[in-house]
């Protein structure tokens, strides 16, 4: 086996096309304010199905509710069935961070993405991420859904 092709089955293995992924909903959610995430529920209680972020590839970021009226909206693409709707609103509605974690202890960003549209996909650059942060705007609540 070339090195080429061990490469490409670790690529595929950390990093898998997204057409292959399904999302989960993430029972703890939906969240509002300011949260450091390190695991999800795949299941509604009273029995939790808790996974570690680093069990997913990425999130799948949904509105839960509604948007305050004070938000601005900036018109975008529409699809034809009216399913998908690329408008964006201004200022953003959260804050997605993802750090991945030094085997001193010590935290490193590797990614960080305004979340300003719905539905929001964030594939993870850096794969087993430690934890997730999210930050919400006032009167917002998101639903988080990881990719796996």
């Amino acid at each position: 086996m070339s090195v080429s092709t061990l490469t490409g089955i670790i690529d595929l293995a950390t990093h898998p096309p997204i057409g292959l992924l399904n999302p989960f909903l993430d029972y703890f959610g939906p969240y509002s304010g300011n949260h450091t995430l390190t695991q999800y529920s795949e299941t509604p209680g009273p029995v939790f199905t808790i996974r570690n972020v680093d069990y997913s590839y990425g999130v799948l970021v949904q509105l839960n509710g509604s948007i305050p009226p004070e938000w601005g909206y900036q018109v975008g693409w529409v699809s034809d069935d009216g399913q998908y709707d690329e408008s964006a609103y201004s200022p953003p509605l959260g804050q997605l961070v993802v750090q991945h974690q030094f085997p001193g202890g010590i935290y490193v960003t590797t990614q960080r993405e305004w979340i300003v549209t719905f539905p929001f996909v964030l594939m993870w650059q850096v794969a087993l991420p430690a934890r997730i942060g999210l930050r919400t705007a006032p009167g917002v609540s998101l639903d988080l859904m990881y990719l796996h």
